[in-house]
């Protein structure tokens, strides 16, 4: 599984890549812009080719899934342990797929099963976040019969298979798509490596 996370920033033809980088192969887009008005996500969304709708995960402003048809879900870390745990089965019982996040392994089990998929980083130090220093130490273990971990946090073309065979069930990635204007060109690149 490969996912492209949002910068929290918006600039101009960002929602044209994103459509292009469906069309090429993309499986998943998480909608993270913490600082972001709900009219500022649904012109956002407005751009996005209704076949691809389904494929992106809102991170804020859940108010708009109404509008948009849109079925996926993102809880923090903070908001998932911050929320009362029966609100999980009304909501995938209701049609909503939902992911969260986590920073450490030991949490892997802890995951509701709701939850279709779980962030775990930074894997690598990460692109977008200096300083944000990986949270894997060179022996880790994934845990089995848990929620599928994706790994977040640094990844890019040269790595994302190396965190595919630490037993990551998927990759996310964030800097690596942002950081040098040619996101189109750096997904192809991560979906290569990734294949």
């Amino acid at each position: 599984m490969l996912i492209v996370v949002s910068d929290t920033g918006f600039y101009k033809g960002e929602a044209a890549c994103v459509n292009a980088m469906f069309e090429e192969g993309l499986e998943i887009f998480h909608l993270r812009k913490p600082a972001t008005g709900m009219e500022e996500l649904q012109s956002f969304l407005e751009a996005i080719h209704p076949r691809h709708l389904s494929k992106i995960a809102l991170h804020s402003h859940h108010r708009l899934v109404g509008l948009f048809g849109l079925r996926r879900l993102h809880y923090t870390e903070a908001k998932q342990m911050n929320t009362a745990p029966d609100l999980w089965p009304v909501l995938q019982e209701l049609g909503y797929r939902l992911s969260t996040s986590i920073h450490k392994i030991e949490e892997a089990k802890k995951i509701d099963p709701c939850f279709e998929y779980c962030f775990l980083g930074p894997v690598f130090n990460s692109i977008s976040k200096p300083g944000y220093i990986s949270v894997m130490p060179g022996d880790s273990v994934l845990p089995g019969g848990r929620t599928k971990l994706i790994a977040i946090g640094g990844i890019n073309a040269a790595n994302a298979k190396a965190a595919l065979d630490m037993g990551f069930d998927g990759v996310a990635t964030l800097g690596f798509i942002w950081q040098n204007g040619m996101p189109i060109k750096n997904f192809q690149q991560i979906r290569e490596a990734c294949s």
